[in-house]
């Protein structure tokens, strides 16, 4: 009987191993059939993707793209290697949105518009907040159904009404709204001059613009001899504020400008600026179309930047800002930022302008300004080119402003609008009276 028991257990052991060696092997078989399944299908759609267009290898790119940033997994992922650093290193947790003027009242507050204020400042250090001047103030409005993006400089010099954190109003240029509230002060400013709902802002100084352009590539442009000579002059100094470094331009006509030239390009006001479409522009308006020129070839790449790309120029932003030095802050949080890709990799920009669109440039007290010609006009003809608002009614804070500035300045804002529109349109030099009439002060 022992033995018979013996012969049995022998039996279903090699039985067993039997079994478990054929499971082995079909598994073996099954994986192998999916490694050749998985390099069948990649050679396939290497070939397939091969013998696309540019065009549709972008657009492949962006699907996959815009699908993992807002799928659950993808976001997950990204979220585990990035989101805490981001907070601690870009997002502005200071910021309170509490102490934003809101416009509640007006109809662009819906969810068909999102309005963000760019800041561009040139200070070092950590000084974001207060301190230093914007020079460079720009609304970037998005249409969230559309896609369509629109861009408007503030004239950096334009008088406006300017309120500290503590509610003590002045009268002074549009730069001086950061200087005396930082980000929350500065979007105040336009809110309560512009009639505008913006919550959130961005603001990159210097090295912060050199390191976004650099992580996209750089851009291409055509300029004048007069203005390789400024990109140069303005290098000297960037080099100083900056501590980066780059070869002077030696030739003008077609150009490609790395992050360091296209910053010195974006500086340059004391020459001519021809633009694309045929206009030109001179003195602060030249300048900030510049400016926008700058940032529509860097959304155009953004919208062309693969995975790699996009990381890049995050590792460029984050990496860089230390606890001694910061290149960009923003009140966007991090969810933000990633429910915004799709709108980055869809948008198209439609137009961008300068504001005001009719001014004048008096000296005052020894500064030269930029006065609108009616604020509350201009504020009008500004809703319409953002929201299509033809019909647009300033409120009675913005006429209140508008009749001050009128007798602070001097100006004559009492013209008809349509007066004012006849004396661009007839300006024999070529120049609307508006581009003649902006040499301002450094």
């Amino acid at each position: 009987m022992a033995n018979n028991d013996k012969e049995k257990k022998k039996k279903t052991k090699k039985k067993m191993k039997l079994k478990t060696k054929r499971k082995i092997k079909i598994a073996i078989l099954i994986l192998e059939g999916l490694i050749l399944a998985l390099f069948a299908g990649m050679m396939i759609f290497y070939i397939w993707y091969s013998g696309q267009s540019a065009d549709a290898k972008s657009e492949f790119k962006k699907n996959m793209l815009t699908e993992f940033t807002q799928c659950s997994v993808g976001r997950s992922i990204i979220s585990c290697s990035t989101k805490g650093l981001y907070e601690d290193k870009v997002m502005d947790k200071d910021f309170n949105k509490d102490n934003v003027v809101k416009n509640e009242g007006l109809k662009e507050t819906d969810e068909k518009y999102l309005n963000i204020a760019l800041f561009g400042i040139d200070a070092r250090g950590t000084e974001f907040d207060n301190a230093t001047h914007s020079d460079t103030i720009i609304v970037v409005n998005v249409n969230m159904k559309t896609k369509e993006v629109k861009m408007v400089s503030v004239y950096r010099d334009t008088m406006l009404e300017i309120s500290d954190l503590n509610g003590n109003v002045m009268y002074g240029k549009a730069n001086l709204g950061f200087f005396r509230g930082g980000a929350e002060g500065a979007i105040n400013m336009l809110n309560t001059n512009l009639d505008l709902d913006i919550t959130d802002y961005a603001v990159v100084n210097f090295s912060g613009l050199i390191k976004i352009i650099d992580a996209l590539g750089g851009i291409d442009t055509t300029i004048t001899e007069k203005e390789r000579e400024y990109i140069n002059g303005y290098m000297t100094e960037t080099r100083k504020i900056t501590g980066m470094d780059a070869p002077d331009l030696t030739t003008s006509g077609q150009v490609h400008l790395n992050g360091l030239q296209a910053t010195a390009y974006c500086r340059i006001r004391y020459t001519t600026y021809y633009a694309p479409d045929g206009k030109e522009y001179s003195y602060d308006l030249g300048r900030t179309a510049r400016q926008r020129f700058v940032l529509e070839q860097l959304f155009s790449k953004a919208k062309q930047a693969g995975a790699s790309e996009i990381v890049n120029i995050a590792n460029s932003i984050i990496n860089y800002n230390t606890e001694n030095e910061r290149i960009v802050k923003t009140s966007l949080t991090f969810d933000e930022i990633m429910d915004l890709i799709p709108i980055v990799l869809e948008m198209n920009i439609s137009g961008n302008t300068g504001f005001p669109f009719t001014l004048s440039a008096p000296t005052i007290d020894g500064q030269s300004y930029v006065v609108a010609n009616g604020l509350e006009y201009n504020v009008g003809k500004l809703h319409e080119y953002l929201f299509e608002d033809e019909k647009y009614e300033a409120t009675d804070t913005v006429k209140e402003i508008s009749e001050y500035i009128k007798n602070y300045s001097g100006c004559d804002t009492q013209r008809l609008p349509e007066d004012l529109e006849k004396e661009t349109e007839e300006d024999s030099t070529g120049q609307s009276n508006s581009e003649q009439n902006t040499e301002m002060s450094n």
